[in-house]
């Protein structure tokens, strides 16, 4: 009979690498408040208020995008503790 092998490590590096981009995605986040906040003494009038709306458009995509991600990071561990205990059971079962 052939042996089927299979692993989470693909799942695993997959998540490794959104929590990777999900780290810079809060660093530069936090940055574009920063360096937005700073920019913005530097418009007037009517113009100040676009930008400092467009900021804020900005920030809360970006915080949409961010949150959007760590749920799939969620969503991919228990994907991962799912298979794993299938897995154990699996060879519980071949065992006996």
């Amino acid at each position: 009979m052939a042996q089927i092998i299979a692993s989470t490590k693909e799942i695993s590096n997959k998540k490794q690498a959104l929590v990777t981009l999900s780290n810079s995605l809060k660093t530069q986040l936090t940055d574009l408040e920063t360096l937005g906040s700073s920019l913005n003494s530097m418009w007037e009038g009517a113009a100040k208020e676009k930008y400092s709306k467009q900021l804020k458009v900005d920030i809360v995509k970006m915080q949409s995008l961010l949150r959007t991600i760590l749920e799939f990071i969620l969503i991919l561990e228990k994907i991962i503790m799912i298979y794993n205990k299938a897995e154990k059971k699996n060879e519980a079962t071949a065992v006996s």
